[in-house]
């Protein structure tokens, strides 16, 4: 099953914490995974649905950050919170909107559009923020702390992206649009499928699901900084494919993503907790995404 390999990772990762890191299986630790898992979860339904339709998203985190910034500035001259993160996310959905008339119009490929945007986002986050904004509103620090019937706030948000994300891809036309464009192109476009239009509508709903991650990890921090979302979409990308998101497009879950999310989480969580430095774990986490990547080539060989 395609799940399977961000399956075995949560086993592992959760073995080897449990040995190395004392109190490790703690509720206070579970529930910080569980909330802290959230900002990957929507970064890696990013990486998802740009893998799905063979493309690629490396954008999602500066964009997340560009957004978190302009909410922020917009909150610290006077804004409400509504407000702050409606501007936050028209700034977003800007970004998306370069991302997405140059994937769906021109030939351009997506790497070189997304890894220039992703530069963009970055620098247009240091000249609104040069550094970091503390957020003037307690109260939205709940978007990350607080609780629905005791269960958290992030955690009903994944839940519902993943179920309402989860039924659009198995159940509606547009889904359907989307395994289409990924599996074969030119079948797509003989079939009547506008590919331009499908490929230009994934980075818009990624521009929104990166604001969403933005403002979910400053409701964290109860700050906004433009890196807080620098190494998230190297995060996403390898989430994606944990959980079982083929790199060629057209087959894949949102569930499996989830699930490469979870285990990708839990893998940062015991790095912090073991105390090693961020540059070590993107070493790690590249490193594992290398294995996968191996690992896929080398099932396709078999299968050919």
């Amino acid at each position: 099953m395609p799940q399977s390999g961000a399956v075995y990772g949560i086993v592992l990762f959760i073995l080897i914490f449990s040995f190395a890191v004392p109190n490790y299986l703690t509720f206070l630790n579970l529930t910080n995974v569980m909330r802290q898992s959230a900002v990957l979860c929507f970064i890696a339904m990013c990486s998802c649905l740009a893998i799905l339709t063979n493309q690629t998203d490396l954008s999602c985190g500066a964009i997340s950050s560009l957004a978190a910034c302009v909410a922020a500035q917009a909150m610290n001259r006077g804004s409400s919170i509504f407000i702050g993160c409606l501007l936050g996310l028209l700034a977003a959905l800007a970004m998306g909107l370069i991302n997405g008339i140059l994937a769906g119009y021109t030939t351009i490929p997506t790497f070189i559009i997304t890894l220039a945007t992703m530069n963009i986002a970055e620098s247009l986050g240091m000249v609104i923020q040069g550094g970091t904004i503390h957020i003037p509103y307690e109260s939205f620090s709940q978007l990350s702390e607080g609780g629905i019937l005791y269960i958290p706030v992030p955690v009903v948000l994944v839940a519902v992206l993943y179920i309402g994300m989860n039924y659009v891809l198995r159940h509606r036309r547009y889904g359907t649009y989307l395994y289409a464009v990924g599996g074969k192109e030119d079948a797509a476009w003989t079939s009547g499928i506008n590919v331009k239009r499908i490929k230009f509508s994934v980075y818009i709903i990624n521009a929104a699901f990166a604001a969403c991650a933005g403002f979910i990890y400053s409701a964290r921090l109860s700050s906004a900084n433009p890196s807080q979302g620098s190494g998230l979409e190297l995060d996403g990308i390898c989430a994606a494919v944990l959980g079982g998101v083929v790199l060629g497009g057209g087959r894949g879950s949102v569930y499996g993503a989830l699930l490469g999310a979870i285990a990708i989480s839990i893998l940062r969580n015991g790095m912090n907790m073991l105390g090693w430095r961020s540059l070590t774990q993107m070493m790690v986490i590249g490193f594992i995404l290398i294995i996968i990547i191996a690992f896929d080539a080398v099932r396709k060989e078999a299968k050919r």
